[in-house]
């Protein structure tokens, strides 16, 4: 049973979000409780134990890494995301940004997309609720398996891709990554293989954190340089992706939002300054459609 009212005022915190929003709390913390049949106040004090003693130090090491496997051998083994992720998708911020996606993939008709670096699997979920035909893809371990039940659960046909395993060609309509970048090595190769995803026109949907953080010692320092956008859409420029915009809710929702604390976006929209500002960045690939 999920305790009513269950708040992780530390986690939100590190998070830098505020607030649960009550019906997604309900689905996720329920996956998670019943997935791993233990109460969430037993969950949450088992992530503490282990954030505040050999998390740490666990993502230090794997952050020295040299190629993505050895990076992503941390995100294989730890539970740690299990929790984390769950309870970042029950956010109110989290959901915001959900509804903004599936308001984008109807207004732009972008039918099929995948969701790369998944994790717990609730954008996936998300968008399939929405009627939007999304895949996952994401390293195999605790979280793969976790989606994957979930998925189940809720009797959605969704194909998973691991990483590092050969992916179809011109797929997808747009490929989603939210906070993934930060986190890989070989970038260039990564986004070789999305541009492969993509159809021509496809758009790749992404948001990251490339500054340093406290909290998450695992993003690599390699990465910080594209903190500045100018050297990260150099990057996409190159891989043969041009610059659309930044991805928005529109003007009324964050008015709405800011006076009476309405997190659901009324409507999107596109605003072509290239800027990072914590939003999504739309990037299409060139070719014709």
């Amino acid at each position: 049973m999920t305790p009513v009212g269950w708040r992780d005022l530390e986690l939100e915190k590190e998070l830098c979000v505020e607030g649960l929003d009550p019906s997604a709390a309900g689905r996720a913390f329920t996956h998670l409780a019943g997935y791993l049949k233990k109460p969430l106040p037993k969950i949450a004090a088992t992530y503490w134990e282990q954030k505040k003693s050999s998390d740490v130090q666990a993502q230090r090491r794997a952050a020295q890494g040299r190629s993505d496997s050895e990076v992503n051998r941390y995100y294989e083994e730890t539970p740690q995301y299990l929790y984390e992720l769950s309870y970042w998708e029950a956010t109110r911020d989290k959901q915001k940004w959900f509804e903004v996606l599936r308001k984008t993939c109807r207004k732009s008709d972008r039918r099929r997309v995948l969701d790369f670096g998944g994790g717990v699997g609730g954008l996936t979920l998300a968008l399939r609720r929405g009627g939007i035909a999304c895949d996952h893809l994401d390293v195999p371990g605790n979280t793969f398996s976790y989606a994957s039940w979930r998925f189940g659960q809720e009797g959605y046909p969704v194909r998973m891709w691991k990483a590092g395993e050969p992916l179809p060609r011109e797929e997808y309509d747009a490929v989603f990554a939210w906070d993934v970048f930060e986190h890989l090595v070989d970038l260039e190769n990564t986004l070789d293989r999305i541009r492969g995803l993509l159809r021509p026109g496809g758009w790749l949907v992404s948001k990251s954190t490339f500054s340093e953080s406290e909290q998450h010692p695992i993003h690599l320092e390699k990465n910080r340089i594209y903190d500045d956008i100018r050297v990260w859409n150099r990057l996409l420029d190159a891989k043969g992706f041009a610059y659309v915009g930044q991805l928005k809710p529109g003007p009324i929702s964050r008015i709405l939002e800011k006076t009476f604390g309405w997190h659901r976006p009324l409507g999107i929209r596109i605003v072509p300054k290239l800027k990072h500002g914590g939003n999504f960045l739309i990037h299409e690939k060139r070719g014709a459609r």
